[in-house]
């Protein structure tokens, strides 16, 4: 009698221990899916293609902001190394401005590009 406990108990535990592999094994593989689908959803590119013309005013927005002068109070001639430093940051954001106005740019007439060729193709090919 104690015997047959004893195996029904075992036969109980390797059911729930397989039950419990089966469970994790399920949610390894929903947190797998979940992270790919943030890592997909988050990647600049896709985000660019699905949203082209938000992309291109906060790229527009973003430069503005960059190179925006700000005020400046009046130099001092003896502080010609600050002088020397606001120079190059105010190039390196005008750069900066620039690069991404022009990656703006081609993102935008890459995403006008595909519209037209997909306009075009539906024009040849009414029945697709």
């Amino acid at each position: 009698m104690a015997n047959k406990k004893l195996s029904e108990i075992e036969k109980k535990k390797q059911e729930l221990e397989q039950e419990l592999a089966e469970i994790q094994s399920g949610l390894d593989k929903s947190i797998d899916d979940v992270k790919e689908g943030v890592t997909t959803n988050l990647d600049p590119k896709n985000l660019i293609r699905r949203y082209p013309l938000p992309a291109v005013g906060a790229s527009l927005v973003l430069g503005f902001l960059l190179g925006k002068e700000r005020k400046k109070s009046p130099r001092i001639a003896s502080n010609r190394s600050h002088s020397y430093s606001s120079d190059s940051e105010s190039r390196i954001a005008s750069e900066i401005k620039r690069i991404v106005a022009r990656k703006g740019m081609n993102l935008l007439l890459d995403y006008l590009d595909d519209k037209v060729s997909e306009l075009k193709h539906k024009k040849q090919h009414p029945e697709d």
